[in-house]
């Protein structure tokens, strides 16, 4: 009776601390919302309110008319091309280096050349990075911006560790039955390692929709712009425009959060099936 009460003590704790977390990192997210529908007199009015007094979606009819749509095309294009390379390259790099590693020993070197990749930042490699893009005549292309950031050592390394849990039965029997190479890893180790697909298509398409410095640099032409870059140019020299900042800023979340709400159940999965190796 004593550690029944005690767990559901515990457990009551657990949940209380969860709410509480919860709202302290949502309510930002909420006001932010709700500060997109003000005026710009009751954006700084005194005393603050959480609600609008008039519900207003002027914010959002003068972001829009500014050609908001274009910005949102371009990162929408380079999110998803840039998300459907990222996984068919990775997921190859992490297929050799997992299945491959008994027969060839430097895959081993080529693995920890991968991961101390990660010690560097990846602001220092902007120069280069944008040196090689204007080499290839890239600039003021958005595959200048998808390209140099197709490879992640993240993506290599999931794949990696799911492939090397699966048991080498598998693929020789395939190998056996007259599969190729190819068939094995199509047929086979792709739909085992949908989770870690999944995870990495949230993760990637989050990355290459909120990046900033490298777009900035490669991108010129304001027709090129990503969301990101848009929202910067509402910022001025003399004077800052808040209420687009807040409805852009709103519009650029949505994408993000749809995505997350529909695929976050296999990160779980991939969690799980972790654990369980």
């Amino acid at each position: 009776m004593d550690k029944q009460v005690k767990h559901q003590k515990w457990s009551f704790l657990q949940t209380t601390v969860s709410l509480a977390a919860g709202i302290l990192i949502f309510f930002p997210v909420l006001w932010l919302i709700m500060s997109s529908f003000k005026s710009s007199g009751e954006l700084f009015s005194y005393p603050l309110s959480f609600f609008p007094e008039q519900f207003s979606l002027e914010n959002y009819q003068n972001v829009i008319e500014n050609g908001f749509f274009q910005y949102i095309y371009n990162s929408f294009f380079i999110a998803v091309v840039g998300t459907l390379i990222t996984v068919v390259i990775n997921s190859m790099c992490g297929y050799a280096l997992a299945i491959y590693r008994k027969q060839l020993g430097y895959t081993g070197i080529v693995f920890g050349v991968f991961l101390l990749g990660t010690l560097i930042p990846s602001e220092a490699l902007i120069i280069s990075q944008f040196t090689v893009i204007s080499f290839l005549g890239l600039y003021n292309s958005l595959l200048g911006v998808i390209l140099p950031v197709v490879t992640t050592t993240t993506g290599i390394f999931m794949y990696r560790q799911f492939f090397i849990g699966i048991p080498d039965s598998f693929l020789e029997a395939a190998r056996m039955d007259g599969a190729s190479e190819f068939r094995i890893f199509m047929s086979i180790m792709i739909p085992l390692a949908k989770p870690t697909t999944i995870t990495l298509i949230i993760f990637s398409f989050m990355w290459r929709w909120n990046d900033y410095i490298l777009p900035l640099l490669v991108l010129s032409r304001q027709n090129r712009y990503t969301i990101q870059i848009a929202i910067r140019n509402y910022i001025g020299a003399w004077n800052t425009d808040w209420q687009s900042i807040l409805a852009a800023s709103v519009i650029s979340i949505i994408p993000v959060a749809i995505l997350y709400i529909f695929l976050q159940k296999y990160i779980v999965g991939t969690n799980v099936s972790s654990g369980n190796k």
